[in-house]
């Protein structure tokens, strides 16, 4: 009696040398070692930023010798209302928001690339991690960013403020992500030393891989000078925590603050004693900053705005970071030499408007030797420039963190993972209305007794404002969540707007409530 065979096709059966089919399968591959703090140590890495941290930045860093790279912070709610698309032609992974690009990455730095999230709501964070981990080696929380529209919604350093919440995401994201993807955050430091450790000391039990410390409390601006000296107690008190098992906690300590790329590595070490360096106003300044030779400004602009053209990047997110691009220190004579360019810039309102000077640099560099062809016009030779940074990141040795990592997603689709959060179309929308009901609102910080109000008996007759208020040391929500609506950056929110002015209104489509 002839027998019915049925296999699935997604898994292919072996056949013998008789030509029947065979229904031995081929062996799964093994699961990717679990995340370690080894990939942070001996490191100089890109810092976050908004705006500056932006594909075409990284990319550069990349290729100029940083070991990992920050993304900039994406707010949970504006991930999990985005659409992740993928460019047939460049590989490129978008997630697109209502009117533009949220956060976009290159399939080549995925190993090195680790996602900043903005999140006081543990269910939102998991949400919001797992729709990147398929693009993504790492996830960050922020927790020391002192802007208001990241502290207004208990984001950022508002954390500081309310460790349970802090400590309750990363116990969250580290359970809910797969091992091999690493999680870690950063924070600021709080004024007292003692209730610093304290916070570390939780944090470091949650299961993070790295901690990153600006050395800077909540209330410092980047203008006032970094404080690491106090980074060594932090370093030290890591290092002598020991897990109920009796071994130390497997976490790198990261230096953050004035710190000047490759140049100050061994200075920052020697004060800190820090497993690795972030880099992130110099950075900005100049991306080649992790090399030991930096190079000048023409040659930056010129990749950056390749890159930039090549992949879609928004023109005003471009022309922003070239803006801040310096030369290297100790270059002379090199302001009268950029005047011109500085002044192409500042008038540019599209790519086109750089095609004189990406002209020019082209027929300098088939001069020199370093490129060759006819100019193109189109992308202006991004292509090339794209394969060249993606050749150079694959001669590194490979990570070691990343060994079987892709054969092993290949074989374990997101979708088949059982989780306990629905990242599906309805779950995501079930898990926002059901935060917008939960989330407890910020409470007043001005006393109803101090107000008092009367009201005029005729025109000219002043009414009485609240008496001033002790305002607390520093800023302490009593519960996160804002009040009243609050502004958001368009590259946070996901949105690609204009910045609000007096005769300009905040558009509804940037307030995140």
């Amino acid at each position: 009696m002839a027998s019915t065979l049925s296999y699935s096709s997604s898994i292919p059966l072996k056949r013998p040398r008789d030509g029947s089919i065979s229904s031995v399968r081929d062996p799964p591959p093994p699961a990717p070692p679990p995340a370690t703090s080894q990939r942070f140590k001996n490191s100089i890495v890109l810092a976050p930023m908004v705006r500056s941290g932006t594909m075409p930045t990284r990319l550069l860093a990349l290729k100029y010798g940083a070991s990992l790279v920050w993304g900039p912070e994406i707010i949970d709610k504006a991930m999990l209302h985005a659409k992740r698309v993928v460019d047939e032609k460049t590989g490129i992974v978008s997630f697109e928001g209502i009117s533009s690009s949220i956060w976009s990455c290159h399939p080549a730095e995925r190993p090195y690339l680790i996602y900043q999230i903005g999140s006081s709501s543990p269910p939102l964070a998991v949400a919001a991690a797992l729709l990147v981990s398929r693009d993504v080696s790492g996830v960050d929380l922020n927790c020391g960013c002192p802007k208001p529209f990241s502290t207004s919604g208990g984001m950022g350093a508002a954390l500081l403020d309310t460790p349970d919440i802090l400590c309750d995401i990363l116990t969250s994201l580290r359970a809910a992500l797969p091992p091999h993807i690493s999680v870690s955050c950063k924070i600021r430091l709080l004024p007292d030393p003692q209730k610093t450790l304290d916070l570390v000391e939780r944090i470091v039990k949650t299961g993070i891989s790295c901690l990153t410390v600006h050395c800077r409390t909540r209330n410092m601006r980047k203008g006032e000078r970094a404080i690491p000296d106090r980074l060594r107690a932090i370093v030290d008190f890591v290092r002598s925590m020991m897990d109920e098992s009796g071994n130390p906690y497997d976490v790198a300590v990261l230096a953050n603050g004035d710190v000047e790329g490759w140049s100050d590595i061994q200075r920052v070490k020697d004060i800190t004693g820090a497993d690795g360096l972030m880099v992130a106003t110099k950075a900005e300044e100049n991306p080649s900053c992790f090399s030991e030779t930096m190079v000048d400004v023409d040659e930056l602009v010129s990749r950056y705005l390749r890159i930039a053209r090549y992949t879609s990047n928004t023109f005003g997110n471009t022309k922003h970071c070239i803006s801040s691009f310096k030369s290297a220190p100790g270059v002379v004579n090199q302001r009268a030499a950029l005047k011109a360019l500085r002044t192409t810039i500042a008038q540019a309102k599209d790519y086109p408007s750089f095609t004189t000077f990406m002209l020019e640099r082209h027929a300098a560099e088939v001069a020199n030797g370093t490129r060759s062809g006819e100019f193109d016009e189109e992308n202006w030779g991004g292509d090339k420039e794209i394969e060249g940074i993606v050749d150079s990141i694959k001669s590194r040795p490979p990570p070691a963190w990343w060994v079987g990592v892709e054969e092993w997603e290949r074989a374990n689709p997101l979708e088949s993972q059982g989780m306990d959060v629905d990242i599906g179309e309805d779950g995501i929308k079930k898990l926002l209305e059901r935060d917008r009901e939960e989330r407890p609102r910020k409470k007043s910080k001005v006393d109803p007794a101090d107000v008092k109000i009367s009201v005029p008996t005729h025109p000219g007759t002043a009414t009485e404002t609240p008496s001033h208020t002790t305002n607390p040391e520093p800023g302490a929500l009593a519960t996160p969540g804002p009040l009243f609506m609050s502004y958001v950056p368009p590259m946070v929110a996901g949105r690609n707007e204009r910045s609000p002015s007096p005769e300009r209104a905040v558009s509804k489509a940037t307030l995140i409530s």
